[in-house]
C-alpha cells in the first residue's frame, strides 16, 4: 500500500510538475525564441483550458478503465511529450505538445483522489490524499527551483526534458508497484447526474475552487519576473526563493496531514494566508529575506486549499467521487487559465500592486463563500437525509 501511494505521489509531482514547467522557464522561452513574458505565459493559460474542456468527457471515456492501465499509459504520455520538447524550439510545436500532455492531464488529477482512497482503505480518507498530493508539493519544493536552475545554466529544452525522463522512470514503477483496480460502476441513472450537478455544497466549493486558484495564479505565474525586480535578486537566489515557496508547500502538505482537519477548516485557514500574503506584496517587499518570508507561508497556504478542497469536493460527493473530481479539476483549471492570463494583463503596469489587490479581492471573495458553504451544507443536508 505504501509504495502505491508513493508512486501516485511520484506521478503527481510529474504531472504537476510539466503544468508548471513554464513558470520556472519563463524568462528563459522568453529570451531565447524572442517573445514577450506574457505570450509565454499563454503556455500555462491553454494548458489549463484544454484541461478544463477535456476533463469530464475525458474522464466519462476512460471510467471504465484498469486504474493501474490508465496511469500507466498517462505517465508515458508525459514523458514522450515533455521529452520531444527537446526537439523543437518552435512556438507553436511548443503549444502542440502543451496541448496533448493536457489532455491526460485532467484524467489524471480527477481520478488519483479516488485510486489512493480504494488503494487505502484502511486509512483515512485525507490522509491518502494528502500523501498523494505530498507530490504537488514536491512539485514546487523541487520541480519549480529545479526547472530554474536547469534553464540557468543548461537551456529551457533540458529542463522539459529532464522530467520527461523522470516521467518514464516513474512509469516503471507504476507498472511494477501500482494495483489492478477496476473503476466503480458510476450512478447513471438521470435523477443521480442531476444530484451531482445540482448538490448545494459540491457548486459552493466549485466556486471556492475557482476564486483561490484564480487568486494564487494570477501572481504565481509571474512569480519569477516580479522577484527579478527585487534588490539583491539574481538568477542563484531566485531559485533559492523558489525552492524556499516549495518548502513552505512542504510544510503545508506535512500539517494537512498529520492533523485531522476538516476540509472546509483546512480551506479557511490556507486561503486566509494567501490573502495575507498578497497584502505583504501590496506593501512592498524590500530584499531577498523578506521575499522568502512572504513565499514560505504562501506556499504552506496552498498546499492547505489544494488538499482541503479535493477533500471537501470527494466530502460532499461520496457516491460520484470522479465526476465530482472531474468538475473540481474542470474549475481548478479554469482558475488557473484565468489567473495566468489577468496576471499577464496586469504585470508591469505600474508597481503590479494592481495584479497583488486583485489577488487579495478574490481571495477574500473566496473566504466568504466558504463561510456561506459551511453555514449552508447542513441545512441542505437536512432535507436530503429526510427524502
Amino acid at each position: 500500500m505504501k509504495k502505491s501511494l508513493l508512486v501516485l505521489a511520484a506521478g503527481a509531482f510529474i504531472s504537476q510538475t510539466t503544468e508548471y514547467l513554464p513558470i520556472g522557464l519563463l524568462k528563459h522561452i522568453a529570451t531565447q525564441l524572442s517573445l514577450p513574458a506574457s505570450q509565454v505565459g499563454l503556455l500555462i493559460t491553454i494548458y489549463a483550458w484544454v484541461i478544463t474542456l477535456s476533463v469530464i468527457p475525458m474522464t466519462l471515456l476512460t471510467r471504465s478503465y484498469d486504474r493501474k492501465q490508465l496511469f500507466t499509459f498517462l505517465l508515458g504520455l508525459i514523458a514522450l511529450c515533455n521529452g520531444l520538447v527537446m526537439l523543437t524550439d518552435n512556438f507553436a510545436l511548443l503549444v502542440l505538445l502543451r496541448i496533448v500532455a493536457a489532455l491526460g492531464h485532467g484524467v489524471f488529477w480527477a481520478n488519483i483522489a479516488s485510486y489512493a482512497i480504494s488503494i487505502a482503505k484502511n486509512m483515512s480518507a485525507s490522509r491518502a490524499t494528502a500523501i498523494v498530493f505530498s507530490g504537488i508539493s514536491l512539485s514546487v519544493v523541487l520541480g519549480v527551483p529545479l526547472s530554474t536552475a536547469l534553464g540557468n545554466h543548461y537551456g529551457w529544452q533540458n529542463g522539459f526534458g529532464m522530467f520527461g525522463l523522470l516521467s518514464l522512470i516513474i512509469m516503471c514503477f507504476a507498472i511494477t508497484w501500482l494495483p489492478h483496480v477496476q473503476a466503480k460502476p458510476m450512478q447513471t441513472e438521470a435523477r443521480g447526474r442531476r444530484n451531482i450537478a445540482l448538490s448545494v455544497p459540491l457548486c459552493l466549493v466549485i466556486g471556492i475552487t475557482l476564486l483561490l486558484i484564480t487568486a494564487h495564479f494570477s501572481s504565481y505565474t509571474y512569480v519569477t519576473a516580479f522577484l527579478q525586480n527585487i534588490p539583491a535578486v539574481d538568477a542563484d537566489r531566485l531559485t533559492l526563493l523558489m525552492f524556499v515557496f516549495g518548502l513552505g508547500g512542504a510544510s503545508g502538505t506535512l500539517l494537512a496531514s498529520c492533523f485531522v482537519w476538516k476540509p472546509a477548516m483546512l480551506t479557511l485557514v490556507g486561503g486566509t494566508i494567501i490573502m495575507l500574503g498578497q497584502c505583504l506584496l501590496l506593501a512592498g517587499i524590500s530584499g531577498p529575506l523578506t521575499a522568502g518570508g512572504v513565499l514560505f507561508i504562501w506556499g504552506a497556504a496552498i498546499s492547505l486549499v489544494i488538499v482541503g478542497l479535493q477533500s471537501w469536493v470527494i466530502e460532499t460527493s461520496p457516491g460520484m467521487a470522479e465526476l465530482a473530481s472531474a468538475l473540481y479539476v474542470m474549475a481548478f483549471n479554469v482558475g488557473i487559465g484565468a489567473g495566468a492570463a489577468t496576471g499577464g494583463v496586469l504585470i508591469g503596469v505600474g508597481d503590479n500592486s494592481r495584479l497583488y489587490l486583485f489577488s487579495a479581492v478574490a481571495c477574500g471573495a473566496a473566504l466568504v463563500l466558504a463561510i456561506v458553504a459551511i453555514a449552508t451544507v447542513d441545512k441542505w443536508r437536512a432535507p436530503q437525509s429526510s427524502r
